[in-house]
């Protein structure tokens, strides 16, 4: 009898140990928000797929930090097989609250369960290249793309130093495959001046999904670098067309009218999403940029009367354009000379 009410205590202490054991498993280093305590007063989930069920119920609910504790507590039990995509959506949540630490460390996380997340792969590349970190930034995106290809079945040996507009064009794609590392790469070959190839990694991209905002907007801004300007216009106003407020096409609107020697016309796009003022400023700032600073002046001088109080940078630029405008006529008095 003594045996078996000590085998029966045992067993009671077991599997207290094994439920507070449970418990701190919880890796509060992925969480922020509200105290877990205040969140749920339900049992414990029993396996991983109940967890991320009450997690997407939750998010769903539009309970983020409920949602975030419940995908959090999935991770904890000992056979859990969905890690990787489940720290890529703790990654996302954070992403979307601009908590860019955790963030990282949550998709970092989704790696070391496993390398080939392309999601992960893809918003870290995303998230380097917007820290400046553009060389780490282009490793994750390359990483993306050859994780891709071995979900197609393809060819997952693209490298930095193989990447061509032909090559390219052979990589397999379907509607899954990661626009954003296609169009954040071709950005990043933009910016060292390889706009072929910059243009065929976000021509992909759109191949993908052929109304991706950003994709619309990053290739008309390749082709005005390019100056390229109607198929700059066309692939900018496309973005428009789908999404009317969105500012980085309405600036790049902008710049194409003034390369365009539109300057009015850029007038009117800038003060779309902008005070008059602002609008004023910015045509003369990129009027300055342009080598047009007596171009620049009137409208920095509307700028300043339109709002006496508006800010310093209408005034810096104006001084700026005035000295520049005083130095090529002191430059051109010495050569008369």
């Amino acid at each position: 009898m003594w045996i078996k009410k000590y085998v029966i205590i045992s067993l009671l202490v077991l599997t207290a140990c094994a439920t507070n054991e449970q418990a701190s498993d919880f890796d509060s280093s992925l969480y922020s928000g509200k105290p877990v305590e205040s969140l749920t007063n339900d049992e414990p989930p029993k396996t991983e797929e109940e967890a991320i069920s009450r997690g997407d119920i939750a998010l769903t609910n539009k309970n983020v930090d409920l949602a975030l504790y419940e995908y959090i507590r999935s991770l904890s039990f000992p056979n859990a097989v969905h890690k990787d995509k489940t720290l890529y959506t703790v990654g996302r949540i954070h992403l979307a609250r601009e908590n860019y630490e955790l963030a990282d460390k949550a998709f970092r996380a989704s790696l070391a369960e496993n390398p080939d997340n392309i999601g992960s792969l893809q918003e870290l590349g995303t998230l380097y290249t917007k820290r400046g970190e553009k060389d780490v930034g282009k490793s994750y995106y390359i990483r993306a793309l050859n994780a891709d290809q071995i979900r197609m079945k393809g060819n997952p040996n693209i490298t930095n130093d193989n990447i061509t507009a032909e090559s390219v064009a052979t990589y397999r794609y379907d509607d899954k495959s990661p626009v954003a590392a296609y169009s954040g790469l071709g950005v990043l070959y933009d910016v060292r001046g390889d706009h072929g190839v910059a243009q065929a990694l976000i021509r992909k991209g759109l191949d993908i999904d052929p109304r991706n905002v950003n994709a619309l907007v990053s290739l008309g801004y390749s082709y005005y670098m390019e100056k390229e300007y109607s198929k700059a216009a066309h692939f900018t106003q496309a973005a428009l067309s789908i999404k009317p407020s969105d500012e980085r096409a309405i600036n790049n609107l902008g710049l194409i009218a003034l390369a365009k020697d539109q300057p009015r016309q850029a007038l009117s796009i800038f003060s779309r999403h902008m005070t008059e003022p602002e609008a004023l400023n910015n045509v003369g700032y990129f009027l300055i940029l342009q080598g047009k600073p007596d171009e620049a002046i009137p409208y920095l001088q509307q700028a300043i009367d339109k709002n006496p109080a508006y800010y310093e940078l209408a005034n810096k630029n104006l001084e700026r354009a005035l000295a520049i405008v005083r130095e090529r006529q002191d430059t051109s008095s010495v050569v008369l000379q």
